[in-house]
């Protein structure tokens, strides 16, 4: 029963916002719509072009899944000028079909100009992306003027219906994709405590289910990112009245950290048999229950946060109980008191957000201190990537049309297209690589499948509704893996074959998988040889990227300690910081699928991974609001830190960057003086004392990312020096 109810909850928050069965439904529904209306426009007038059809139904796929703009104004402009850039192409298309290898050259100038018009806006590229495949569709049919007229009311038709399911019937809302992303993160949140509570109960923890939870943790933290990128789209207070997007990203993050900070503290608990002392064991479990029941967005909860507080302080009660008694339990207390801290944090945010909720009173937003934005003025020397992607995407337009002809005179386009769509959003050799593997696979198994299972279905209902059926998977598989977009794809194009040719042959289908294979290898050919772009390269600028960040974050952080009044909006930065790593993810994962040099690699993101986890304590840290030392002492103490950390950032990026003499300091000096002497301190007075002990716990975390910091630039060449050097 457990086992059920955990992977239908795994289903229901597997798709944050439901974005992509919204995306997907929406493209699909769409090509139906515009495929049966040119249907029953033709078979009313009498005409056999079942083409038209066709084209419909591509535009009104297209006019859902090109249309990016940020705005629904603008969104609405991008398309009703898609039908006007596929009907330009298509007219262009009719004309150049009588003069030879001259719709060879078009096709490549809108190759070109699909690459090359990035750098003006996602729109230019939506409307060249539209004419490419509008024109590619007119070349392979051999459109003539007489087919023309159809084939522009088809356009119109498509993109009619585009039009009225992306801005009428599935209009963005975007209150309920908020809503909908904090469902799914709750119901991961949730899934996640239920593992915990199976921690604590067991006597032996075993590895498989540490696995499964970090796998829920991995799962979680893309759910609270989905959140928070919806936190900037829509002010919560529409959904929770009295709720600010702050309260709400601080409530997400604080969530996130408690559960990463459970796994390795509950685990080496288990290993310290802290579980065997039963009082511990139960005030636990009872603290995690009381969370995972709490209707934190709930305006009338039927489980409020009142258990958890006082199971909460029954831990603390049991803390002091146990600290002073037994010698065994300093070496598991600590882990106690972090669990104990951060829960307290997840408490508290939960309790404002009801309160909140409750009163209905919309909270003033703090506003950030003004800070102007450096313009980078270091233009890049050379050409810009847009334009050597072009020309990149020309060379190979040419040399697939080219090798095409030869290979299949009768369906020359089909490695044109492969070698174009590989080389579509992808950066570097090793991403091209990865994407070329991808879809020659996904294309090979599709072709297979799709032949077999044709083979079986008569032309008719049945496979209409398979057509249908693998545009939807496509394009709802399409933003987790490239391969079963393509995939289905291909089967699509299988069914479409054999409606349209009356039977589909081995020899087509092998044909369409061997133009793949020779059109993603001529891209992957052409992006390692002209203007490539190394995985390796990628990676350094993506760090450069991470640390620059990192490096605004610690400022930011410290900086409050030395000025009175000093707004920071730490979790939003460690959203940024958490999207930065997953980029750097990313762009290594080409090299860490393969062999070389992977080992060194993963040991890389390691340290940034572990660096981001001392960060995120940072955002955890018990002093939230007013932070602001009146010392003179601890004033100067804070600014040298601040100094020396900042300098180590600074040189960590120029040995990332490959450059020789840098040097980092180790600050053993000023963490020995703080740590090791009260009487740095004039601890006389007491309240000079709790604030020493108060910096010490404030900057803790700090050290720890000095450290990893150190030991990056030391790894890369950095030399180590003292502070006193």
């Amino acid at each position: 029963m457990f086992i059920f109810s955990y992977w239908f909850s795994r289903l229901v928050a597997a798709d944050p916002g439901r974005k992509r069965l919204k995306t997907a439904s929406k493209a699909t529904i769409s090509v139906i719509t515009a495929v049966v209306i040119m249907l029953i426009v033709l078979k009313a007038a009498g005409s056999s072009q079942i083409t038209a059809a066709i084209l419909s139904g591509v535009i009104g796929l297209m006019g859902i899944l090109v249309v990016n703009d940020e705005t629904t104004k603008a969104k609405k402009v991008t398309t009703v000028l898609v039908a006007l850039s596929s009907a330009v192409s298509l007219g262009i298309g009719s004309f150049l079909s009588r003069y030879g290898q001259a719709e060879n050259v078009f096709l490549v100038l809108l190759v070109f100009l699909s690459f090359y018009l990035q750098k003006f806006g996602i729109r230019y590229f939506s409307l060249s992306m539209v004419a490419f495949m509008s024109f590619y569709f007119a070349s392979i049919l051999h459109v003539t003027f007489s087919q023309l007229p159809w084939l522009l009311a088809g356009v119109i038709v498509g993109a009619c219906c585009a039009f009225i399911y992306n801005f009428v019937i599935f209009k963005d809302r975007p209150a309920n994709v908020l809503r909908s992303s904090m469902k799914s993160f709750h119901i991961q949140v949730n899934l996640v405590l239920d593992l915990i509570i199976e921690l604590i109960q067991k006597k032996q923890i075993e590895p498989a289910q540490i696995k499964q939870y970090n796998r829920n943790i991995k799962k979680l933290a893309e759910y609270a990112r989905v959140a928070s990128e919806e936190l900037g789209n829509t002010d919560p207070h529409d959904i929770w009245p009295g709720v600010t997007a702050e309260q709400m990203r601080l409530y997400v993050f604080d969530t996130v950290m408690l559960l990463q900070t459970y796994s390795p503290a509950i685990r080496k608990l288990s290993e310290l048999k802290a579980f065997n002392h039963f009082d511990i064991q139960q005030v636990l479990l009872k603290l995690v229950e009381s969370i995972r029941e709490a209707e934190v967005l709930n305006e009338n909860p039927t489980h409020s946060l009142t258990d958890a507080a006082q199971h909460l302080q029954k831990l603390r009660q049991k803390l002091s109980e146990l600290e002073p008694q037994d010698e065994r339990y300093k070496d598991w207390l600590y882990l106690i008191r972090r669990i104990e801290t951060i829960s307290n944090h997840v408490i508290d945010e939960a309790y404002e957000l009801q309160q909140a909720i409750v009163k209905q009173e919309k909270q003033p937003q703090k506003e950030a201190e003004e800070q102007e934005d450096e313009e980078d003025n270091d233009e890049e020397k050379g050409l810009k990537p847009s334009t050597k992607k072009s020309i990149q995407a020309v060379i190979t337009a040419v040399a697939t049309l080219v090798f095409g002809s030869f290979l299949s005179p009768s369906h020359q386009y089909w490695a044109l297209l492969a070698g174009y769509l590989v080389l579509l959003g992808t950066e570097t050799i090793g991403s091209t690589f990865v994407k070329a593997v991808q879809r020659s696979v996904g294309t090979l198994l599709g072709a297979a499948v799709g032949f077999v299972v044709a083979s079986y279905v008569s032309p008719g209902i049945l496979e209409v509704t398979l057509l249908f059926i693998c545009v939807f998977m496509a394009f709802y598989f399409f933003p987790i893996t490239y391969s079963f977009m393509s995939f289905w794809i291909t089967m699509m194009l299988a069914f479409m074959y054999d409606m349209l040719l009356g039977g589909i042959s081995e020899s087509l289908l092998l044909a369409r998988v061997l133009d793949t294979v020779v059109g993603v290898g001529i891209g992957l050919a052409v992006s390692a040889l002209v203007f490539p772009k190394r995985t390796r390269d990628k990676i350094t600028d993506t760090s450069v990227e991470y640390v620059a960040a990192l490096k605004e974050f610690v400022h930011t952080y410290l900086h409050r300690f030395t000025k009175q009044y000093a707004f920071a909006n730490l979790a939003d930065k460690g959203m940024e910081l958490e999207k930065k790593l997953k980029q750097l993810h990313v762009d290594s994962d080409p090299i860490i699928k393969g062999f070389v040099g992977r080992s060194r690699l993963q040991q890389f993101l390691t340290v940034f991974t572990a660096i981001n986890y001392y960060a995120k304590h940072l955002v955890a840290s018990s002093t939230r609001n007013e932070a602001f030392y009146k010392e003179a002492e601890f004033h100067g103490v804070v600014k040298e830190v601040e100094e020396k950390v900042a300098s180590n950032f600074t040189q960590l990026e120029k040995a990332l960057r490959g450059e020789r003499g840098t040097y980092v300091y180790t600050l053993e000096d000023v963490r020995q003086k703080i740590e090791q002497s009260l009487d740095y301190f004039d601890t006389s007075v007491q309240s000079r004392n709790l604030q020493h002990l108060q910096l010490l716990h404030n900057i803790y975390y700090v050290w720890k990312i000095n450290q990893s910091v150190v030991h990056l630039a030391k790894d890369l060449g950095a030399e180590e020096i003292s502070n006193e050097d």
